[in-house]
């Protein structure tokens, strides 16, 4: 069996959607680590394990069971490691039978550090096996929160309100509800135009948010 390395006293924000540190809020429960086995591998390896439930062998799975303690909690993660290729850090919760099933990126100032000792490591092939691809589409909570409440508020939306909203982003008068919503469907969740319509339905809307 191969050495196992450790890396020791960070933070995980362990959840089935991955969130990037700088989405992490105070309501996360984060998990302070002791002690946890990490892994180098190459880039492709990396992006397929962030990207994608994954199922790895019955071999690696024995290696990292128990290996991950907490502190200032009785017992241990059961089935839990890092994963890197020098250049970001992804940690990986499994369960019984080697399937992903909780990630977490790090701090980014825990992250750096922990480079700096993946540097010295030597690369390791991982076998394992892609279940799904995740739905992960890397969006900040308030983008999510906000893309729900502006389909929520338009799905209820009466005609008449449904056509004031849209000569207010478009300045163009149209009563056909299907080519609104069409037109408001294509509107980039990064434009100016989706933030004014986000806005403007704040200000009419009639539920409490």
């Amino acid at each position: 069996m191969k050495k196992m390395n450790y890396i020791y006293d960070i933070y995980l924000n362990l959840n089935e959607t991955l969130y990037d540190f700088f989405d992490w809020n105070k309501n996360d429960k984060l998990i302070h680590i002791k002690k946890i086995p990490i892994f180098k591998v190459n880039e492709d390896i990396l992006r397929t394990i962030i990207n994608n439930q994954i199922k790895i062998d019955d071999d690696l799975l024995l290696q990292i069971y128990n290996k991950t303690e907490i502190w200032m909690m009785s017992g241990k993660i059961n089935y839990c490691a890092l994963f890197s290729d020098s250049n970001t850090i992804i940690a990986v919760e499994f369960n019984k039978s080697g399937k992903s099933i909780r990630k977490s990126f790090l701090y980014i100032d825990e992250e750096l550090e922990v480079l700096e000792v993946i540097n010295k490591l030597n690369e390791r092939y991982i076998d394992f096996n892609i279940l799904n691809k995740e739905k992960n589409v890397f969006k900040t909570r308030k983008q999510v929160k906000e893309e729900k409440f502006i389909n929520s508020e338009l799905h209820h939306m009466e005609d008449n309100k449904l056509s004031y909203i849209y000569f207010e982003c478009f300045g163009i008068h149209e009563k056909n509800k299907k080519i609104i919503l069409e037109n408001i469907n294509k509107i980039s969740k990064n434009s100016k135009t989706y933030k004014n319509l986000y806005d403007i339905l704040k200000l009419t809307s009639t539920t409490k948010k």
